[in-house]
């Protein structure tokens, strides 16, 4: 499960798990895998979240943040 940064206009910083992130119409979606289906773990509405940063450890211990850009829903 990887670990997600969402930043909010307001300045409001969450910190989150979730297996994947998608657009559902207006809204970004972190989602989690139960039970072969997918489940919101939190929504929001895209015009409030100005960056989603998902955190990558590289091979040597390293942390980076890297700024994601979230697909459409394929569901």
């Amino acid at each position: 499960m990887s670990v997600y940064r969402v930043r909010m206009y307001s300045g409001f910083q969450r910190t989150l798990t979730a297996d994947r992130v998608v657009v559902n119409g207006d809204n970004i979606c972190f989602e989690r895998s139960k039970n072969g289906s997918w489940v919101a773990a939190l929504q929001l509405p895209s015009q409030l979240v100005t960056r989603v940063r998902r955190r990558c450890v590289q091979p040597d211990g390293t942390v980076t943040w890297n700024i994601e850009k979230p697909g459409p829903s394929s569901y």
